[in-house]
C-alpha cells in the first residue's frame, strides 16, 4: 500500500528544517523601518463602511446612557416600591365594586 505524499511530507520537512544551517543574519530587509512608520501614520480612506461603523459605535454608547439612565430614574418602581400605588387606582376593583 503506497502512502500518500501529504502524510509524508511533514516528516521530510522537518528533518530539513533540522539540517539547514542558522541563520546568521537577522536584520530587517532594506526600507522595513520607513514603511512601518509610513503604515503607522496613513489616514485612513473615507469611505461609507468606515463613517456607518463610527455612527454605530457611537449609536451604541448613546442607547446604553438612555438605557443606564431610564433604569436608574425607575429604580423603585423596578425594586416594588410603588405596588401600592397601583392597588389604588385599579380600574377593575372601581366597576367591581360599583355592582
Amino acid at each position: 500500500m503506497k502512502i500518500p505524499p501529504t502524510q509524508t511530507a511533514w516528516p521530510r520537512l522537518t528533518v530539513a528544517a533540522r539540517l539547514a544551517p542558522p541563520a546568521t543574519d537577522a536584520a530587517a530587509p532594506s526600507g522595513f523601518a520607513t514603511r512601518v512608520v509610513a503604515l503607522a501614520f496613513e489616514r485612513p480612506k473615507a469611505s461609507l463602511a468606515a463613517l456607518c461603523d463610527l455612527f454605530s459605535w457611537r449609536a451604541l454608547a448613546a442607547a446604553a446612557l438612555i438605557a443606564i439612565v431610564s433604569v436608574a430614574a425607575n429604580l423603585n418602581a423596578v425594586l416594588g416600591g410603588e405596588d401600592d400605588v397601583l392597588a389604588v387606582n385599579d380600574p377593575v376593583a372601581e366597576v367591581l365594586s360599583l355592582t
